[in-house]
């Protein structure tokens, strides 16, 4: 550290790096000097040499009671035989001297050269010295007397003074004593022809450095001033030094006072302690966050106080440390009371005092852990409110798909429907106009013609009705009318209605009333209209030679109708679907004929009067249509409706 701070001193930029940091991506080519200190491994400072020449190579060696360390160090001394080398024991002056030759730093101070005052009242004398004085390019005033030197001192900085002892008015250490009370830094060489006659005490007090003999030796002159001059710059750069020293000294002093302040008083517990943990030292909050006091930690284990899954986590991350020397883990602090205190550790490998320890920083991360518990529970939720939405659009999407299939399949029925009857019309009308026109005016096969057109316009004319029935309902237009009516009449009526049709198949339809009338209160032409859909179904899918039954019951405030017949049947799965519309049954919708739209139609009539209607299969074959209407029914809500 003593090398690092003095090179700072003379303005170098210093970057301090372990040798297990070192990697190829460091640009060698930046640095102009690299200083090794004793223990880098020999391979290491191989690699280092090859990048720099020896003479840009510095040495630290260790102190001589290492008896191996300077073993290993004289083997790295023989690897890099020139470089420069030094010593614990030497002082700063010596290393910051080293330091500027190595790196170049003094070629500026060679040649600074001082000012010099020379004083002497022979004027032969005083043209021979300055003569050799400015042919060694030093800067020379001369001045032949006492006053003449004061004057000039006055006018012009002078380094040194050069004087002979005796003037004609005064003497050199007169001189000197005036030239001190302006310029303090100035120093002094007499010179006399009897040396003895000065009073060499009085001139050292008086602050002269040295006394030379005339006849003034030129040679013994400029290694007199040289000495002096350079014993000077000496003076003045070691009290730079020392100012500049001084500076960073009390800028570390004030920096460490700053960072002791932090340190103390920052929210965030620090912590250092050795790679054994044990604690070497704890901040404030550190002990608010273990709950104890501070002279309480010496000579604890932080492994201890964590407890064995956070210490084991730590102690792993240390064997592993990679070349930041840096790293993190989750931890947790047992509490006496029962319950763990959510931690995050951010650890540093520090010098402590020439010791490897480190330093860490807990961070009490509860809230952090409360919200990621709310946002894994959002999470969850969100997963569920996600899976139901997506269930419910791909339900939508499946019904969408079946209403569509349901469509196609409508309008082909719907084509095939509407186009039979128009085709029995246009070919029966076809030929009774030829019969009309080739004379042949038979009654008989004129009124088949006719019977059979009238049949497909009634067919006709029904599927029409129910399309029309259908888009009425759908924009809430069809006529509603409620009144009282005895539903045994209306289910006579419906019966009477099919019985042509029945009577064709030789199908009986049998109806079972209950014996006191169930008056309701209904529209009785949507009654009729549902009931003759149902028969009609009934009848079209029942074999010959069978029959349907048709029940009527009061029961719960509702009349319930039942229509059994013995047919084909409908499969379990499609019993509610074939109340939809466009949609018939699997064992229908082949050769049977039909839209799909006329049950739809009964249960939209049935919603009208606030009832149910049902699909039931039988134990042995056929289908049982079941109808329930309520008795009464609020009227003012249908006609909100």
């Amino acid at each position: 550290m003593r090398v690092k701070v003095l090179l700072e001193l003379i303005g170098c930029e210093i970057e301090l790096i372990h040798f297990s940091m070192l990697s190829e991506e460091v640009a060698y080519n930046q640095y102009d000097l690299v200083t090794i200190a004793h223990g880098v491994p020999i391979a290491t400072a191989q690699s280092l040499v090859k990048e720099f020449h020896q003479d840009k190579v510095v040495l630290l060696a260790p102190k001589a009671e290492y008896g191996e360390q300077l073993n290993a160090f004289s083997e790295l001394n023989n690897l890099v035989p020139n470089a420069i080398v030094i010593y614990p024991f030497f002082a700063n002056k010596e290393i910051s001297t080293l330091l500027e030759s190595v790196l170049d730093l003094g070629s500026d101070n060679i040649l600074l050269l001082p000012t010099v005052l020379l004083v002497d009242h022979d004027p032969e004398r005083l043209a021979k010295i300055e003569k050799s004085l400015i042919g060694a390019h030093i800067t020379t005033i001369t001045a032949d007397s006492l006053h003449s030197a004061a004057l000039k001192i006055k006018q012009q900085e002078v380094d040194i003074l050069l004087s002979d002892f005796s003037l004609l008015d005064g003497t050199g250490l007169e001189v000197f004593s005036n030239l001190k009370l302006i310029q303090p830094q100035c120093r002094c060489l007499l010179f006399t022809s009897k040396p003895n006659q000065v009073s060499m005490i009085e001139a050292i007090r008086g602050g002269v450095e040295d006394v030379l003999v005339k006849p003034i030796n030129e040679n013994v002159l400029l290694q007199s001033l040289h000495k002096l001059w350079q014993t000077e710059l000496l003076k003045r750069h070691n009290n730079e030094l020392v100012e500049r020293l001084q500076d960073t000294v009390d800028a570390l002093i004030e920096k460490d006072s700053l960072l002791r302040v932090i340190y103390k008083h920052t929210p965030d517990a620090i912590m250092l302690f050795e790679r054994d943990g044990s604690v070497i030292e704890a901040n404030d909050a550190c002990s608010k966050l273990f709950k104890m006091q501070l002279k309480d930690f010496q000579g604890r284990s932080l492994f201890e106080m964590l407890g064995e899954s956070s210490s084991k986590s730590i102690k792993t991350k240390i064997a592993t440390l990679n070349q930041n020397r840096q790293f993190s883990c989750d931890l947790s602090l047992p509490q006496k009371e029962g319950g763990k205190i959510p931690l995050v550790g951010s650890f540093n490998e520090i010098d402590h005092h020439g010791e490897i320890a480190l330093a860490v920083i807990f961070k009490n991360v509860t809230h952090l852990k409360e919200k990621e518990d709310l946002l894994l529970e959002a999470k969850d939720t969100l997963e569920q409110e996600v899976r139901a939405r997506t269930s419910q659009l791909e339900h939508a999407k499946n019904v969408a798909e079946a209403a569509n299939h349901s469509k196609s399949e409508f309008l082909a029925n719907m084509s095939h429907e509407l186009r039979t009857p128009m085709h029995s019309i246009l070919s029966f009308s076809r030929f009774g106009l030829d019969k009309l026109t080739s004379g042949d005016f038979a009654k008989e096969k004129l009124q088949k013609y006719l019977s059979r057109i009238e049949r497909s316009g009634e067919r006709l004319l029904s599927l029409l009705n129910n399309l029309l029935d259908l888009s009425k309902l759908d924009v809430g237009k069809f006529p509603f009318n409620p009144r009282p009516h005895n539903l045994s009449n209306i289910i006579k009526t419906s019966i009477d209605d099919v019985s042509g049709t029945a009577l064709e198949k030789d199908i009986e339809i049998l109806f079972y009333p209950q014996k006191t009338p169930v008056i309701a209160q209904c529209d009785e032409e949507q009654i009729n209209q549902l009931l003759r859909n149902i028969l009609g179904n009934a009848l079209k899918f029942s074999e010959p030679q069978s029959s349907i039954e048709v029940t009527l019951i009061n029961q719960d405030d509702q009349a319930i109708i039942n229509v059994v017949d013995s047919g084909i049947g409908i499969p379990e799965d499609e019993l509610e679907h074939v109340f939809a519309k466009f949609v018939q049954s699997s064992k229908t919708n082949h050769g049977a004929g039909g839209t799909g739209l006329g049950l739809a139609l009964c249960r939209e009539f049935v919603s009208l009067h606030q009832g149910t209607i049902s699909a039931h299969s039988n134990k042995q074959d056929g289908t049982t249509i079941r109808i329930a209407l309520p008795l009464n029914i609020s009227i003012p809500e249908m006609q909100n409706k």
